[in-house]
């Protein structure tokens, strides 16, 4: 946790937001080198979207100077898309600072033990998402069962249920941690729960409602779920101009009700370009209070995503070695392969949009508690570490890291797909959907980058 004197009010205009962070924001030597647009290089682009450049801070970022592999030199840049081109350097920008922050730690806040000596003071090692006793067994495997008497590093987080502290693994708080023991390695370090904001809650929120998404994402796609197909019955500005915007690039958005039985709102959508050949077709999700944003956000996001995947190129491998963020995405996105996503496209189901919004309190606080008691309602628990450096104080911004256990991790390693974790089976039992056994799986790697 930093120690870094805390800047003032939260900024109350986008351009106060834009105007606190540029002192972070220089190619001579500050935290960002450089924000930029990126060109528009097909006509499918559908609105602005920025790189927040950050060089390589893995030469210097602790645990990853003397690691056998240094990061690469891309692995912090942030990005963004938006209706107006601050809103998405406003985005790249937060985003990128989020990911540093996300790699800086000191050895000192942590202990050294095990689960058990640890006991009711730590999370709960049988409650954190498993890999099956086939994918174990495999030799591709990278990880292994958690052990808990093994030892491993944590760090001091809280329960944002009851307020009270718990120690936590620090391989499922910090991103591009390298491991050293055994015992952390039940988990690969991901970005999912970590977010940014100059208001506390908004943070929070924002984290534990990312979890939530990449909980759906998972599900969505590895049960193969035949989601709801969203009617847009209702105006919004925002939404009405993200509409537009999208209807004259061509793209085919087909829109579904992620929400799973946790009742907390959720969008996944299915990009088709006609045209193409390499990016066919690209999915996102998105989870929101409201429903509306959440289906203009999915849109905004698949555009720089598919911005993303214009420049990377499909890699002669076996499905064994995916392992990277895009491995999966670029695979699936090839138009030889759009049959697989038939499950959702050809979905008979039908969901409006008005019945997804939710009756919610006011304020980021009230929200918050709101979501929290919706995922305890559904046996979860919500931990949460605050994971502000220093610079990212001095401008206002607070950094979170939430960690929901007992959800389904969105992973990118086809050989660690978490399939033991009993989640899987049961939410789209709850939700009144077919339940696939293990070997009826979705057999494709995750098409979301």
């Amino acid at each position: 946790m930093s120690t870094a004197p805390m800047a003032g009010s939260p900024p109350s205009t986008l351009e106060a937001a834009l105007r606190r962070l540029d002192p972070l924001v220089d190619a001579r030597g500050a935290l960002v080198n450089l924000v930029t647009r990126i060109p528009m290089t097909t006509g499918r682009q559908r609105f602005p979207v920025f790189t927040a450049a950050m060089g390589n801070p893995g030469w210097i970022l602790p645990g990853t100077s003397g690691a056998p592999q240094l990061m690469a030199w891309a692995a912090l840049d942030g990005a963004g898309s938006g209706l107006a081109e601050d809103n998405a350097r406003l985005t790249a920008t937060v985003e990128a600072i989020e990911r540093y922050s996300s790699c800086l730690w000191d050895p000192e806040q942590f202990i050294w033990a095990s689960a058990r000596s640890l006991g009711d003071e730590a999370l709960d090692l049988n409650r954190v998402p498993r890999c099956s006793e086939s994918e174990l067994a495999d030799p591709a495997c990278p990880l292994v069962a958690p052990d808990l008497d093994a030892p491993m590093r944590w760090v001091r987080g809280v329960d944002l249920a009851s307020g009270e502290p718990r120690w936590l693994p620090a391989v499922m708080v910090y991103l591009h941690i390298p491991v050293v023991s055994r015992g952390e390695r039940f988990w690969l370090p991901i970005s999912t729960g970590t977010a940014a904001h100059f208001d506390y809650d908004s943070a929070l929120l924002g984290a534990v409602l990312e979890c939530v998404e990449r909980d759906g994402i998972a599900l969505t796609w590895l049960q193969r779920l035949a989601l709801p197909k969203i009617e847009i019955d209702v105006s919004d500005p925002v939404l009405d101009e993200a509409l537009e915007v999208s209807s004259r690039s061509g793209l085919q958005t087909h829109f579904f009700d992620g929400t799973t039985d946790l009742g907390i709102p959720t969008v996944y959508s299915v990009d088709i370009d006609p045209r193409a050949m390499k990016v066919r077709t690209y999915v996102m999700c998105a989870t929101e209070l409201d429903p509306r944003r959440a289906v203009a956000k999915v849109m905004r996001e698949s555009t720089s995503g598919r911005v993303a995947m214009q420049y990377r190129q499909a890699e002669e491998k076996p499905l064994d070695d995916y392992i990277d963020v895009f491995d999966g995405a670029i695979h699936m996105a090839a138009a030889e392969r759009a049959h697989a996503f038939g499950f959702l496209l050809d979905s008979s189901h039908r969901r409006r949009l008005s019945d997804m919004i939710p009756a919610l309190p006011d304020s980021a606080a009230g929200r918050l508690s709101w979501v929290v008691r919706k995922l305890q309602d559904a046996g979860c628990t919500v931990y949460a570490v605050d994971i502000t450096s220093d610079e990212a104080r001095a401008t206002g911004l607070r950094v979170v890291r939430v960690i929901v256990p007992e959800l389904v991790p969105l992973s990118f390693a086809y050989r660690a797909r978490f399939l033991g974790t009993a989640r899987l089976y049961e939410a789209p039992r709850r939700m009144g959907l077919p339940v696939h056994a293990e070997p009826d799986l979705n057999p494709w790697p995750q098409p979301f980058a």
